[in-house]
Order: C-alpha cells, then sequence, then structure tokens
C-alpha cells in the first residue's frame, strides 16, 4: 500500500470531513484495490466505482469533485484519485469491513457475501440478481438474507418475490420468538401491499404487527408502529390523530437515534398540520425533513417518503414556489438510485412542476416515463403522472389522447378529476360535465385543500353554461380557501373566479379588477398557461368597455404565449375573439 510523503495529505488526514454515507460508499470503492494481494499502486478507476456501485461514470464524477473540496484537494493537483485514496487509507476514513474484506468462498456462500456488500452499497439490481440466484440453489435460508432479499427485490419492481421473501423471514422471527424482528418485517410487508393498492393485506399485516408489540415497550419498533398507524389516521382524514402519533413517532426517532424515524416523524407532522390547514405551521417540518434527506443520511425508504411527501404537500397547497425549489434540491443530489428515493414518484413531481412552468413537452414526456416507472412500485403515482399526461392533451386539443391518458389514470385508482370534467366540456357535453364535477366536489371535504383544487373547473364549467349562480357559488367557496391557506396560486385562482362570477352579473369594472389581481398572482408563481388564460379574460372584459387598445395588447401577448405552449383550442379562442367572433 502506498503511504502519505506530502505534508498538506498529513494535513488533510488531520482533519477528516463530514461525509455522507454515499461518499463512504465512493471513497470504499475508490480504495478497494487496497485489499487484493497485489500492490496498491492505482486506486479504483471512475468506471469501475461507477460499476461497484451500479451508477453512471458522471455520478461519480460528480460525488469525487464534491470529495476533492471536501479534503482540499484542488484542481490542478496531479493524480488526485490516487492522493484522495492515501488520505483516506491513512486516516482510517474507511473501516476494513467497508472496504469489502470478506472470507474467501465460492457459489453460493460467495454468492451471499457478495449480494451483502451490493446490498450496503444500495446497488439493488446487483443484490436482487445475486440473492435470487442464491436462493434458486437453496442457499437463502437465513432471516437476514430473506430480508435482504426482500428489500432488493422491492426496489427492482419485483413485489411478488419481495413478499414472498419477507413473509418467509417472518415465519423465521416469529417461530423463533424474535417478537421485535417479526413486527419490522411484518411493517415492511405493509408497505409492500399499500404501494401495489392492495389494502386488505396491508390491514392484516398492521394487525400483526400490533399482536407483536402489545407487550413490548421502550423500543424502536413501537415508533415504527406508531408512524404505520399514523400514517393510516392520515389517510382515513384523521388529521389530529395523525399529529399524535406522527409526533410520537418522531420522539422516538430522537430517542433511539434512528434519523429514517426522526425524518418521517417531521414530514408526517408536517402532512398533518396541512390536512388541517396550518400551512405555515408545516412548512418547517417539511424543510427541516428536506433538510435531512437531502444530505444523503437516510436510507431509500426514508429518502423516497420525505421527498414525495413534501412536494405532494406543496403542490396539493398550491405552494408551488416551495415546490420548484425543493424540486430543484433533488436534482442536485439524485445522481444516481442509491440517493433519489422513489424514481417514479419523483419523476412525477417534476412532471406536475415543468406543467406549471409551461414546459409540456418535457412534463408530457417525463410523465410518460414516470408512469412507466411507477407501474414497477407505486401505482398511484402511475396514476397521478397519467393525469398530468391527460392535462397536456387536453389543452393541446388532443380530446381522445386527453380520454386515453384520463382512462388509464381510473385504472390505477386515481382519480380523474378535474380533468375529465374539462374533457367532457371540451366535446360539447355540458350536462355530463356539470354533473360529473358536482360529484367531485360533493366527494370532498368542505374547506380542504382537495376540494379547493377542483373549484376552478367548476367556475369554468358554470361560465360556459351561462350559470352565474353556479358560478358565484363556486368563486365564493373558492375565495373562502384562499383567505384560509392564502397560497399565492390559490389566490390567484380565487381572484380569477371572483372576476368571472362578477363578469356573468354584468359587473365588467370589478371582473377587470380581479383579473388583473389574478394576472399578477400567476406571474408571480410563474404558471404561464394560467396568465395567458387571464389575459385573454381580461382582453374580453376590456372590449365590453370600450378600451380596445389594452384590450388588444392582452389578447396578443394571451395568444403568443398559447401559441408558443401548443393550447391550440385557446389560440382559436382569441383569434375568434380578435376577429369579433365571440
Amino acid at each position: 500500500m502506498v503511504s502519505l510523503t506530502e505534508g498538506k495529505e498529513s494535513q488533510a488526514a488531520k482533519n477528516i470531513p463530514r461525509l455522507t454515507r454515499r461518499e463512504r460508499d465512493v471513497l470504499a470503492a475508490l480504495c478497494r484495490p487496497a485489499t487484493g494481494e497485489a500492490a496498491f499502486n492505482e486506486p479504483s478507476s471512475i468506471r469501475d466505482i461507477a460499476k461497484t456501485l451500479g451508477v453512471s461514470d458522471a455520478a461519480i464524477k460528480q460525488h469525487l469533485l464534491h470529495l476533492y473540496d471536501k479534503f482540499d484537494l484542488f484542481e490542478g493537483e496531479d493524480r488526485r484519485r490516487l492522493r484522495l485514496a492515501n488520505i483516506v487509507l491513512t486516516a482510517g476514513v474507511i473501516s476494513r469491513a467497508e472496504l469489502g474484506d470478506r472470507p474467501s468462498g465460492g457459489a453460493p456462500q460467495g454468492e451471499l457475501a457478495a449480494a451483502r456488500e451490493a446490498i450496503a452499497l444500495r446497488n439493488w439490481r446487483h443484490a436482487y440478481e445475486l440473492l435470487s440466484a442464491a436462493d434458486a440453489e437453496g442457499a437463502v435460508r437465513d432471516a437476514d438474507d430473506l430480508e435482504a432479499l426482500g428489500e432488493a427485490a422491492l426496489w427492482v419492481g419485483k413485489h411478488d418475490q419481495s413478499i414472498d421473501a419477507r413473509q418467509r423471514a417472518y415465519v423465521i422471527h416469529a417461530r423463533e420468538g424474535n417478537v421485535r424482528r417479526a413486527a419490522a418485517v411484518a411493517l415492511a410487508l405493509v408497505i409492500n401491499n399499500v404501494i401495489r393498492l392492495q389494502m386488505a393485506p396491508a390491514a392484516g399485516w398492521l394487525a400483526k404487527t400490533r399482536r407483536h408489540l402489545a407487550g413490548e415497550s421502550g423500543c424502536v419498533e413501537q415508533g415504527w408502529l406508531a408512524m404505520a398507524e399514523g400514517l393510516a389516521a392520515l389517510a382515513s382524514g384523521q388529521a389530529d390523530e395523525g399529529l399524535r402519533l406522527a409526533k410520537e413517532a418522531f420522539d422516538a426517532g430522537a430517542r433511539y437515534r434512528d434519523p429514517d424515524l426522526r425524518a418521517l416523524g417531521l414530514v408526517f407532522q408536517g402532512v398533518a398540520l396541512t390536512q388541517l390547514g396550518r400551512l405555515v405551521e408545516a412548512a418547517p417540518f417539511f424543510d427541516e425533513a428536506m433538510a435531512i434527506a437531502t444530505d444523503g443520511e437516510l436510507g431509500p425508504m426514508a429518502t423516497g417518503l420525505v421527498y414525495c411527501r413534501t412536494i405532494c404537500a406543496c403542490l396539493d397547497c398550491f405552494d408551488y414556489r416551495r415546490a420548484l425549489e425543493w424540486t430543484d434540491a433533488i436534482d442536485r443530489v439524485s445522481l444516481d438510485n442509491c440517493t433519489a428515493g422513489f424514481h417514479g414518484d419523483c419523476r412525477t413531481h417534476r412532471a406536475s412542476i415543468d406543467v406549471i412552468r409551461g414546459e409540456w413537452a418535457k412534463g408530457e414526456s417525463e410523465a410518460r416515463l414516470a408512469s412507466e416507472e411507477s407501474e414497477h412500485f407505486d401505482l398511484s403515482h402511475a396514476g397521478i403522472a397519467l393525469h398530468e399526461v391527460g392535462v397536456v392533451r387536453l389543452r393541446s386539443g388532443d380530446l381522445d389522447g386527453a380520454d386515453a391518458a384520463f382512462r388509464r389514470t381510473v385504472e390505477r385508482g386515481v382519480n380523474p378529476q378535474p380533468g375529465l370534467a374539462l374533457l367532457q366540456l371540451a366535446r360539447g357535453d355540458d350536462g355530463g360535465s356539470l354533473i360529473s364535477i358536482r360529484s367531485a366536489i360533493g366527494e370532498t371535504p368542505p374547506g380542504s385543500l382537495a376540494r379547493a383544487r377542483l373549484l376552478p373547473a367548476a367556475v369554468d364549467i358554470a361560465e360556459a353554461l351561462g350559470d352565474a349562480v353556479e358560478a358565484g357559488n363556486a368563486a365564493g367557496e373558492l375565495a373562502a380557501a384562499a383567505d384560509k391557506f392564502a397560497t399565492s396560486a390559490l389566490r390567484a385562482s380565487a381572484a380569477a373566479a371572483l372576476g368571472v362570477a362578477a363578469g356573468m352579473k354584468g359587473d365588467t369594472a370589478a371582473a377587470v379588477a380581479c383579473f388583473r389581481q389574478a394576472c399578477s398572482l400567476w406571474l408571480q408563481v410563474d404558471a404561464p398557461y394560467e396568465v395567458a388564460r387571464i389575459r385573454a379574460r381580461l382582453g374580453a372584459a376590456l372590449l365590453r368597455l370600450g378600451d380596445n387598445v389594452a384590450a388588444g395588447m392582452e389578447l396578443d401577448a394571451a395568444a403568443a404565449t398559447f401559441r408558443r405552449l401548443g393550447a391550440e383550442p385557446d389560440a382559436r379562442g382569441v383569434e375568434r375573439l380578435v376577429s369579433g367572433g365571440a
């Protein structure tokens, strides 16, 4: 092995920086040649490190750049990889276990040892291939290896194999009286079933977990049970109970120094507060949880859940600015499969942001890919992604494409509203669209964010039908929601709705004032399609007031944006308005 010869390296070895879990993986792979019999004259190449960790060369280059900065190995120094390896090995930054020292042995024991190493590095595909091969030979009999097979199978979308392996591990723990481990595996099986929308088996495994832990106290598994029960409470609308249980989980995570449980306790306290309408209180919980997750210290399941719940909550709350900022943060750290969490889920949320920002081609492409990825992992996010595809197709005038996307959304257990009602309206089914949106609104709690998401479509449909009372009622409820939740996008939607209602009552001056306010707010959100729609309405109102010059400017701006986005039906509507055809 090489030795340190330069003072700068000696000094760096004395000042070891804080490393993320993934950076330690990279360093271990970098220094792995030191464990062989040959002299260590050269550390692993970038390509070898990438192959070991199951990621791209670009991801490894980015990690190494961060490590060079942390160890003060600046640009221009010769052979920085070798110098970094010198520091790491001499200072004992990486343990022999992390370097991969293990007993030699042929298959299947060699496969199991290599699989355990792949699991530690979160190289799920390689781990699954090795463990499934060993299992086929009857070598996977230990509960720990069965749990590892279940974990690897989950992350490569092999749900049947994951469930089978975990059930076998559960039987071993239960038979041996290892109550806490049995409970932990039962909770993992809850997750297996929930993400495939198999709620009855999920409830059964949750009941098993409760039974195992009924006589236990003072253990981290109790905290994980509280977390699972908190999720169930939130899913059923019991926000107060969900908040209590999320706090209990957070406390257990802090007490037992479980960072995954602590971060999840934070994020689900945020979710509960959001459901309760306490958005200002919720924001710090989301931000702290995301700061922990982006540091790379959480396991893959916790990482994915924190990302997913935070961005979902931001979108549900119309807090598009925070969603955009955290999406950018996610992109910066999502260098490989091991830090990004749930790929289909994260891509789904990025697609939603792209659509809001007017990047429709990119958003639709991302949404289609997200749907394909989520098909193998989380069916609900496959449905959410398909709804985004439907929205883009609808706005582009491809009604058949929108119909196909919304039908696939339903097949995956996700409500296709309000897109479906707006599709019915676009096809000329005015009565059907009104029934559809009324039904969707009636199924959501009054004063909720979920209901607020449907109300703008109700205003659009009422406007098309000429129903001033219906439009006024929906606009009033949306305004109340905007006062309650106070995000810019929701306030913009409410101002636009009030403008429509005022115009339908004949108060054009009030409509103009509302539309100007809505335009200003949508500009702050950076939502070009919504801005263009408001400009079109504002231009029409100004025409009614006789202010043709101002109207022309607004209509020209709207038409230009619609054409740029590819919103052909809207562009044609503006053209008809300008030519006096509407």
